[in-house]
């Protein structure tokens, strides 16, 4: 009898009913995370026209970076997979438009 009782609380048997299976996670859809990066770039744009009043001399070059973006990440999307070279290129233009906007700082600062 001491065996069977042994048996019935040894830890292996008990640990099984001790660790609770944990929910898989949830990843994001393709269509969220799009989503989300339109959100943040246009609350970028915004911090940035509120930052600089002659902004207007990059609008070219937020027009390709805007597009590129759309392209690279639209809201329709059901794709799962985003092209690593589209990506760099999206990091490439936002590094560019980051010098310009600290060239755009420098001679806002020398104005004042």
């Amino acid at each position: 009898m001491n065996s069977a009782l042994d048996e019935l609380f040894s830890p292996d048997r008990l640990r099984q009913h001790w660790q609770a299976p944990t929910p898989p996670e949830q990843e994001p859809t393709r269509a969220a995370t799009n989503q989300a990066i339109h959100a943040k770039y246009q609350e970028l744009l915004g911090l940035i026209a509120k930052e600089f009043s002659d902004v207007s001399r990059l609008a070219l070059q937020f027009d390709e970076l805007s597009e590129k973006i759309r392209q690279t990440f639209p809201l329709d999307s059901t794709s799962k997979t985003v092209d690593a070279k589209d990506q760099e290129a999206i990091v490439i233009m936002v590094e560019e438009l980051e010098e310009l906007l600290w060239a755009l700082s420098l001679a806002q600062g020398s104005k004042q």
